[in-house]
């Protein structure tokens, strides 16, 4: 089981809250709209769940808060940007029971911010102390390549329409890319700035994709009537090549399942922070949805 222990972060959540809205609250020259926005924003909520993972598995291997708290806040503003961007994407008009950022104040304005987000989570790798800052090119390019894996994973999902051929290869290939980097990032970055080498970090990354693709599938289910020919959804792609509907439901807890495992075996022989990080990941998700756990 899991040995992080969530109920003890309260406290560096608070202290994350704030270095967060301290990022946001620095105006380009004069100009303080876009910090609003900003700052706006990050109050709406969120699980802050990529940035519990980085504060707790630095935590676990006694990593300074200086660099707990670098990596948190990087991938946090990572992940609040693209979901800025999904938004407008996906036109969806609420975002955590508010109005979305691109409906009240415009796709313009949303667009900046996602990008303003963006810059504020590299900057705030340039927090490393010593001797953690000669990790820090390694740590930009990871995130840079995080952002890039994503962005190439949006931009096909983009491209869908409901006369797209699509195969559940093709499927899963677009999701592992939208969805894995951002989920292997706390603890890819925790890892490397901690020693860990290529192969390691390449094992988490490939292991996160896996529970990014088990997470989408979840997501489409729960979601089929909603996306039904409006939106590129795992469901309707298996439906379309199994003919039955029933077989369809089968085939996707299976594949649930599938990467479920194909990620824990990823990080089998890594330290058991990694280990610990997955099994906080997976727990949550199959809490989340228990319907799928259970008749898998």
């Amino acid at each position: 089981m899991p040995t992080f222990d969530f109920n003890q972060l309260t406290q560096d959540l608070q202290l994350l809250e704030q270095r967060l809205q301290q990022l946001g609250a620095q105006p380009v020259l004069s100009e303080q709209s876009l910090n609003q926005l900003f700052c706006q924003h990050l109050a709406s909520g969120g699980a802050r769940t990529r940035a519990m993972l980085a504060l707790a598995a630095g935590q676990t291997i006694g990593l300074p808060d200086p660099v707990r708290f670098s990596i948190a806040s990087a991938v946090e503003l990572l992940h609040q940007a693209s979901l800025v961007h999904d938004d407008i994407q996906d036109r969806d008009p609420v975002r955590r029971g508010q109005v979305s950022v691109w409906k009240s104040a415009g796709e313009s304005a949303a667009i900046c911010l996602g990008d303003n987000l963006i810059a504020a989570a590299f900057e705030s790798l340039t927090d490393l102390p010593e001797p953690f800052s000669h990790q820090l090119p390694r740590l930009v390019v990871m995130l840079s390549r995080g952002v890039s894996v994503m962005a190439a994973g949006q931009t096909l999902d983009c491209q869908w329409t409901p006369e797209t051929p699509m195969s559940f290869a093709d499927y899963e290939h677009i999701v592992r890319h939208k969805s894995g980097p951002l989920l292997g990032l706390p603890i890819a970055l925790t890892l490397a700035v901690n020693g860990g080498d290529d192969n390691q970090v390449a094992r988490i990354l490939h292991g996160a994709s896996s529970i990014g693709v088990a997470y989408q599938l979840a997501d489409d289910f729960v979601d089929r009537e909603e996306d039904r020919g409006a939106r590129l959804n795992g469901y309707w792609v298996i439906s379309a090549h199994e003919g039955c509907e029933q077989d369809a439901e089968y085939r996707l807890r299976a594949r649930f399942e599938w990467h479920l495992e194909q990620a824990r075996a990823s990080v089998a022989s890594l330290p058991t922070f990694c280990i610990d990080a997955f099994n906080v990941l997976i727990d949550a998700l199959q809490q989340k949805y228990p319907s799928l756990q259970a008749a898998a």
